[in-house]
């Protein structure tokens, strides 16, 4: 969004005007958006309220936080030529294709020295097996419903919970999008204003 050098005043004026449109829409989307976002978490913390009431205080706390965690949603910036910065949410099922396709590379060494030192097939079969649950990457031992950390029977209003953060998150990314937008519609803004100034004071320099 840069202004060209050889736009006359005319010109200006009316992109000023077609900006400034996009920026009041800009504003009240901004506004929906964070309206819905501060639903969404309101009704988070009360569903997960009504867990803790059924399940217990400590039955839906951090203690029941897995050993091993990844994320199952990842935010994604990518940044534009007229400098905004958009942000995409990518869900487990897109970055784990991903990783899949990356070449991993395995240590063989290690595990084979640990095993010659042990005596006896009970031992060496123990190591072997507490040898390939530490090789394996994290993603793959965390990669799971962190609904399962509280049992396996939940509450209908933990799973809301659950839902309903998600979608936070969704709503999150496009308010963070729909903020650089509206940052960089100021920016631009704000250099044609003042390009029409310097052809205004052009002007009355010109004039006798």
């Amino acid at each position: 969004m840069t202004p060209a050098e050889d736009i006359g005043q005319a010109e200006i004026c009316e992109e000023l005007d077609r900006v400034i449109l996009h920026l009041f829409d800009a504003l009240e989307m901004l506004q929906t958006k964070r309206e819905a976002f501060n639903s969404l978490v309101e009704q988070g913390w009360f569903s997960l309220s009504k867990s803790r009431y059924a399940m217990g205080n400590k039955s839906v706390s951090t203690l029941q936080y897995g050993n091993q965690m990844t994320p199952l949603i990842r935010i994604d910036t990518s940044k534009r030529e007229d400098g905004q910065t958009e942000f995409q949410v990518i869900t487990e099922d897109a970055f784990k294709r991903k990783d899949e396709s990356t070449a991993v590379v395995e240590e063989i060494g290690p595990s084979e020295q640990v095993l010659r030192r042990r005596k006896g097939p009970g031992k060496a079969e123990d190591v072997a097996q507490s040898q390939n649950t530490a090789s394996q990457p994290a993603e793959v031992l965390g990669h799971q419903d962190p609904l399962n950390w509280f049992g396996i029977l939940v509450p209908q209003s933990l799973r809301q919970a659950q839902k309903t953060f998600r979608e936070g998150i969704h709503l999150a990314a496009e308010i963070a999008s729909i903020q650089s937008e509206i940052e960089a519609t100021r920016s631009y803004y704000q250099s044609l204003l003042e390009k029409k100034r310097k052809l205004v004071a052009e002007k009355k320099q010109c004039s006798p």
